[in-house]
């Protein structure tokens, strides 16, 4: 499906649309183990701690679409979303992961 968001400046004005395309992992079938462990804050604290307490270099790393550049390791398919015409049919091959989709953290 197609999720809108609409970004406003700090006045309240307009400033742009923004549209992705997501998977709707609740109609998603129920395949393997799809948990993926975070870090806690109290883990994050303690090695901040001592990293400062034996001087260590920590560098922190952001994956800004790292949903999206995750390949997918088996065949997965979806439905076409609203509006969106194929002339193939109205089924679509994932090649990456998308927003929503189950097991997209682990990848």
């Amino acid at each position: 499906m197609w999720v809108y968001t609409n970004k406003f400046d700090e006045d309240g004005y307009f400033l742009k649309a923004k549209a992705r395309l997501v998977v709707r992992g609740d109609l998603q079938a129920q395949w393997g183990d799809t948990y993926a462990a975070t870090l806690a804050a109290k883990t994050f604290r303690a090695l901040i701690a001592i990293a400062t307490r034996f001087g260590l270099l920590m560098f922190q790393y952001d994956a800004m679409n790292a949903f999206l550049n995750a390949r997918v390791p088996r065949k997965l398919y979806c439905n076409t979303p609203e509006g969106f015409t194929n002339q193939f049919g109205s089924l679509l091959l994932l090649c990456r992961a998308l927003y929503r989709l189950k097991e997209a953290p682990l990848l």
